[in-house]
Parts: C-alpha cells; structure tokens; sequence
C-alpha cells in the first residue's frame, strides 16, 4: 500500500508533466512590485519560452467628473476635456510599458506586448484572462493596509473570479 502512494505522488510531479506555458498575463500598474511581477514573468518566458502580455487598466475614476473638468478646463467643451485627458493619461501609461517593454526585450524575451484598456481594474484583467486563453496570471501584491483588508484587494477578487492559474508576487 505504501508504495502504491509513493508512484502516485512521483507521477503527479515528474518531470514530463502537462503543465506548459504558452501565454501569461502580467497586469501592471507601473510600480514597482509590478515590475517584480513582470521579472518573474521573464523568467519563466525564458524557460518556456511562453507569450507575455502586460495588461493596464486605466479606470474610469481616474478621469475626474465634468464638474471638476469645467473648472480645469473652463474654455473647453467638457467631453473635448475628458478626451484629451485620457489621451495623456494613455500616452503616459504607453511610455511607461514600452520601457517596460524593451527591457525584457533586452534581456531576450522576444515574445512580448501590451494592452491598455479602460474600465474596473478586475472586471478587465477577468476578462483579457477568459479572452485570450491565458495559461498563467502573474500578479503583483504589497502590504496590505487594514482598511484596505476589509474591502478586499484587486488580486484577491481576480482569484476568487477566474478558473486559471495564479502566481502571486508578494512581498
């Protein structure tokens, strides 16, 4: 009986396993514990020579409300307003991932995009992981403030919502 368990578990972590990794998203806010995220993304890239994809979200929130946007921009019609706030906030998030983008490239990682889009940073990051068929999520976590604790962080939420694998960086 014993060794009956014994070829069981040798069978569940040899070396010829199932697990292989084509595609893997790595959402990045442009910190620094995302950059670790995208580190460890490279690397696993490196070994199985996997697609990487950097997904932002740029939420709606970011972009103030039009009453604020009439006193920021007062000559300005407001949706003319929101648009090109959300153009330079899009350029400063592009800026930010091609660096982010030819830095991987320079170490070798050759399979490598990004996506920006708009929108609820969980609903997104959900969405891109069911869309494309993600075989791994690399996400990124700091220390978690209590107040933060109670309303529950973003890689939380995405785990509890997604059936796909996830390597939490965390430190």
């Amino acid at each position: 009986m014993r060794s009956t368990t014994t070829t069981s578990t040798t069978n569940l972590f040899s070396v010829d396993s199932q697990i292989r990794y084509q595609k893997i998203l790595v959402p990045h806010d442009g910190s620094v514990m995302s950059d670790k995220a995208l580190s460890h993304a490279a690397y696993l890239s490196k070994i199985s020579g996997a697609e990487i994809v950097v997904l932002n979200v740029i939420e709606h929130e970011v972009v103030p409300p039009s009453t604020l946007l009439t006193f920021i921009k007062s000559d300005t019609p407001i949706e003319k307003a929101k648009e090109d706030l959300r153009n330079t906030l899009e350029g400063g998030v592009k800026q930010m991932l091609d660096e982010r983008i030819k830095r991987c490239q320079d170490v070798g990682i050759n399979k490598i995009s990004y996506k920006i889009r708009t929108g609820k940073i969980v609903d997104e990051i959900v969405h891109q992981s069911e869309e494309m068929d993600f075989d791994l999520i690399i996400m990124a976590s700091g220390r978690i403030t209590s107040y933060v604790r109670v309303l529950g962080s973003v890689v939380r939420r995405v785990v509890d919502s997604i059936r796909k694998p996830v390597l939490l960086i965390h430190e």
